[in-house]
């Protein structure tokens, strides 16, 4: 890893920061709007949460033994490389730096605290403090210590502002901690420049129904602050609960902070679907009584996702509310990150997850150039808006303007003057950069035929980095270097052109017809070979001209990833399948495949088809449907590995014949997977066994929670199917019904199985079981167009539960597109004379699967 020494870094200390702060503070408000103090431009400011100074993100770089203050180095030079210009630091002080009674202690915490702040502000990044967090700095991975006295252990969440005790511990502490000097920058931090807001405190427990005791807590916190000389612009806490609107704007905040998650938290394994329906509008945000104070989004995350298309339209969506500030939740470290250690569904970073790092840094475009409350309608027309364009089909996004050519995934949008260019980010291929690799690269014009060229080590998902097992031994996201062809194709570097490494000494190369090869690295790219570089600038767009940080990889390892899936619908062509990821040379790939239970093997050889895939076609001489295992053989580097290990083992795979049903739901599999209408509600709502048949396959037992949630109007269970449809294709259309086997249990209480579209467009049927176990079949031209509810619920609150089909789809001659189905979805609504019983009604759902005949 290359790293610049701090003596070659003068052109990141920002004069105007580091001088001795004046009276002004660098933000303002204007009549509800933050602007800058030295030319009243509108703040524009997009990032992300960095917690390394404390609980689990404090925790994991000492699992692996890292340099907690060479990440903070790090990390803060990829936030710049992404273009980001703000970060939230939500400090644990309340747990790990005080006393019961709020008394500041000094330790390591406070230290990198300190350190953060210093290299934010040495970045030009601006910093919104959060220095109380009430939540637990233990979850989820630490266990009590005696180390751990801060006031918060002691006071439970929802008493903070209700007791005069605690609300003392924490002005003290409040007062302390702003005074405190920190020792890298000389500075209280009352004083830093690189902090413009401060969020009293994180997520607090609301009592609006209490109008003049919650005014009174905020101002406690507030004069607190401001008795220290703090002039920071200060906001508090709107979407715990947003009755406490009209408390805020009787207090002595000036601004409000919201968050929104968008699909849920904690799904414990990735999510696969089309959610740009759930990010239209934030219509909460909208009251009239928000309206003349200023707005910061504190976090935000489209949480157990690895795409590239959803931080735009969330950004877009932000503006739309008139946000100024907004800050994803939360930047995995540069070494951690390919292990995601801390919170398990979040999961960014520059270098493990590339895409969704460009698609933040197109949403810090977004943040920028989208005015403030300007509208763009709803999906699929807002897709396109002002340079930018997402695309779920593509998993997309992207930034087209005359000087700048930004994309999260290969495309085919070509730049209309590609000689106007300054600045290319990128991941995959475009008409401007074709590449093989699976990192980000950056194309940064210096001058007319002269080029800095950034291009990280392949990122490579050899484990769902959203699962909740926390693993130090083994990583999720496997970094490779590998040297890939490239070709790069600008007008101004021709077809011929010198490559030169900056960041460790290598040979010069020359590209032929635009193309070389490449390892990861930083490099210049010139039309003249001779090429002083003591003239070149220092720095580029921020980041040093030789800067450049990747974690340390792995030298020997083997990562075999079977892909081929259990159950075989489709044409059965490039089928069988497998990811392979070595540090040597794959000589071979091949499975030896058997029907269950024999002897004889037919042995397939796999092709590489992209990087580190190898695949191949269904033998035809294994045509008889049935249940199938295989063994998977790879040969490197002079050794062979087999999966499963276990020579007598093999895995499972189901060849089906057409005509045979393709499960959608199947109570035993999918039941851990589903989404609920309520978080939480998949710990009471799981598999059981009826008593007196227990050879009876599972079934999950649905509620209508009458008796907890009196007000409740529909209870809804989801299972994404999205690749099991799409592994099907065209061949998906051969279904023409619906099966669903269930029973009512008790009362009977209809159930609306509900088939919903990538758009949003849910197709369904209503169902009135009694209490035999049995098959309901409908078929397909008979689901009615309809709602569906966005599942996984999304934080907060259930203000967008349900969507409408979209303003295209409805007419005389719609019906559902089988291959474009993503979900299913079981509903429970009241019926017009339910009656609250200490028994909620409910049903229980064994299976259901499309089929080709009703």
């Amino acid at each position: 890893m290359f790293m610049l020494p701090r003596s070659l870094i003068s052109f990141f200390v920002f004069a105007a920061l580091l001088s001795p702060v004046s009276a002004k503070e660098r933000v303002y408000v204007d009549h509800g709007v933050l602007r800058w103090s030295n030319d009243n431009s509108e703040v524009a400011l997009f990032g992300a949460n960095y917690s390394l100074p404390s609980a689990c993100d404090y925790r994991a770089p000492g699992y692996l033994g890292l340099d907690r203050k060479k990440l903070v180095e790090e990390d803060m030079a990829h936030f710049v490389r992404m273009g980001c210009t703000g970060v939230r630091l939500c400090f644990w002080g309340d747990w790990e730096n005080s006393d019961n009674a709020g008394n500041l202690i000094a330790n390591d915490h406070l230290d990198l605290l300190d350190y953060v702040i210093a290299e934010a502000t040495r970045r030009n990044i601006s910093i919104l403090f959060t220095p109380i967090t009430t939540y637990s700095s233990i979850w989820p991975d630490g266990h009590d210590s005696d180390e751990i006295q801060g006031f918060s252990k002691y006071y439970k969440k929802d008493r903070l502002r209700l007791d005069e005790a605690p609300i003392k511990a924490q002005q003290n502490y409040l007062k302390q901690l702003f005074t405190h000097i920190n020792p890298y920058t000389h500075r209280a931090l009352k004083d830093e420049p690189g902090i413009v807001f401060v969020e009293l405190i994180n997520e607090p427990t609301h009592h609006p129904e209490n109008f003049e005791a919650s005014v009174h807590y905020i101002n406690a916190l507030a004069e607190a602050v401001k008795g220290t000389g703090c002039e920071k612009v200060l906001f508090y806490n709107l979407s715990q609960d947003f009755a406490i609107a009209p408390a805020i704007n009787a207090s002595k905040a000036e601004g409000y902070t919201y968050a929104w998650y968008p699909t849920g938290l904690n799904s414990g394994h990735e999510l696969k679907a089309n959610f740009l329906r759930t990010v239209d509008h934030f219509g909460p945000m909208f009251d009239p009584v928000l309206e003349g104070r200023p707005r910061l989004v504190y976090e935000f995350d489209s949480a157990d996702m690895s795409s590239g298309f959803m931080y735009p339209v969330m950004a877009r969506a932000f503006r739309e509310t008139g946000a100024q500030f907004m800050s994803m939740f939360s930047y995995d470290m540069l070494g951690t990150a390919p292990y995601n250690l801390g919170w398990q569904t979040h999961f960014l970073n520059l270098v493990a997850s590339p895409r969704k790092a460009l698609s933040a840094m197109i949403a810090a475009e977004v943040t920028r150039r989208v005015p403030r409350f300007k509208r763009f309608g709803g999906y699929p027309e807002n897709t396109r808006f002002g340079p930018f364009h997402i695309s779920y089909e593509q998993d997309l996004s992207e930034m087209v303007t005359d000087d700048t050519f930004l994309y999260s995934n290969s495309t085919s949008t070509a730049p209309s003057n590609p000689a106007k260019l300054t600045r290319i980010a990128g991941y995959g291929s475009s008409p401007v950069v074709k590449y093989s690799g699976l990192g980000a690269y950056f194309l940064d014009k210096i001058a007319d035929g002269v080029w800095r060229l950034e291009i990280y080590p392949d990122a490579v998902e050899i484990a769902d980095p959203f699962a909740r097992t926390m693993k130090t031994d083994k990583p999720s996201i496997r970094l490779v270097e590998h040297a890939w062809p490239i070709t790069i194709r600008l007008p101004d570097l021709g077809s011929t052109f010198s490559i030169a490494r900056l960041d460790k000494t290598v040979e010069q190369v020359t590209a032929q017809d635009s193309r070389f090869n490449i390892n990861a690295g930083v490099y210049l790219l010139t039309k003249e070979p001779r090429l002083d570089l003591t003239k070149l600038p220092d720095s580029v767009h921020g980041v040093g001209l030789r800067e450049y940080y990747i974690p340390k990889l792995a030298t020997d390892f083997i990562d075999i990833v079977p892909t081929t899936p259990e159950d075989i619908y489709s044409n059965r062509r490039q089928i069988l399948a497998a990811n392979v990821v070595t540090s040597g040379k794959v000589d071979s790939v091949h499975v030896e495949i058997r029907r269950q239970g024999e002897t004889p093997v037919t042995r397939v050889s796999l092709k590489a088809a992209e990087a580190y895939r190898y695949s191949a076609d269904w033998p035809d001489e294994l045509e008889k449907p049935g249940a199938y295992e295989y063994a998977l053989y790879v040969s490197e580097g002079g050794r062979s590995t087999r999966v499963p290990q276990d020579p007598a083992a093999f895995r499972p795979v189901k060849l089906h014949g057409r005509g045979e049903p393709l499960p959608l739901f199947n109570a035993e599999a999918d039941t851990p997977k589903l989404s609920f209408t309520r978080i939480g509600d998949d710990i009471r709502h799981g598999i059981y066994k009826i008593a007196g048949e227990a050879d009876h396959p599972p079934r999950l037992q649905l509620f209508l929670p009458f008796s907890k949630d009196a007000n409740i109007d529909d209870y809804t269970a989801q299972n994404l199917v999205t690749e099991r449809i799409s592994a099907l294709g065209s061949e998906a259309r051969s279904f023409s019904g619906l099966r669903v086997r269930l029973r009512a249990h008790g009362k009977a209480q209809p159930v609306v199985v509900r088939l919903v579209e990538a758009d949003g467009t849910g197709w369904s049927t209503t169902l009135k079981p009694d209490e035999k176990l049995k098959d309901y079949t409908v078929p397909l031209k008979e689901l009615a167009i309809d709602k569906a509810a966005m599942l996984p619920l999304g934080y907060p609150g259930r203000w967008n539960y349900w969507m409408s089909p979209p303003s295209n789809r409805g007419g005389k001659a719609d019906r559902l597109n089988i291959e474009s189905v993503e979900r299913i979805q079981f509903s429970l609504a009241p019926t017009s004379n339910r009656v609250a019983t200490d028994e909620d009604p409910s049903v229980e759902i064994e299976s259901a699967s499309l089929i080709v005949s009703p």
